[in-house]
């Protein structure tokens, strides 16, 4: 449990967990156990570096417009709490609910997401959803 809190945190959350523990709320649907997908969530601290010595690589991820208000227990009105977009390495995600550990953590680089304070525009993905059973199911081993 110490570890999905870390991740909760930093804003990601592993998509393998998530059928046991809760259900995104931009989707109302549960994500496929074992997935390499992290959900993404509004994080606890503006920025931050994983440094991954195995594999020699460095991913930095920054929370633009971040507002520490953001992780009361009641979010105030007007406070930049919801994901807006998300960039990695510069380039548009697909979605802005989840992305890869292989396109991001694995091969190092830059995260980019944009927090804003409009709960309605920020609440879909804008593109592909989180894999699911009701999505198609798992995805091919990588």
């Amino acid at each position: 449990m110490a570890s999905l809190l870390a991740f909760h945190l930093l804003g990601l959350y592993p998509g393998r967990y998530t059928c046991f523990t809760s259900v995104p709320i931009w989707t109302n649907q549960l994500a496929v156990p074992s997935t390499t997908e992290l959900l993404i969530l509004s994080p606890f601290t503006p920025k931050y570096t994983v440094h991954n010595s195995y594999l020699n690589v460095s991913t930095t991820v920054t929370a633009l417009n971040f507002d520490p208000a953001s992780v009361n227990k009641t979010i105030p009105a007007g406070t930049a709490a919801y994901v807006a977009n998300v960039t990695i390495n510069g380039v548009a995600a697909k979605s802005r609910c989840h992305f890869d550990f292989y396109d991001t953590f694995r091969v190092g680089g830059e995260i980019v997401i944009t927090l804003t304070s409009d709960k309605t525009a920020a609440d879909s993905c804008l593109g592909e959803l989180p894999e699911s059973i009701s999505t198609g199911g798992f995805s091919q081993a990588r």
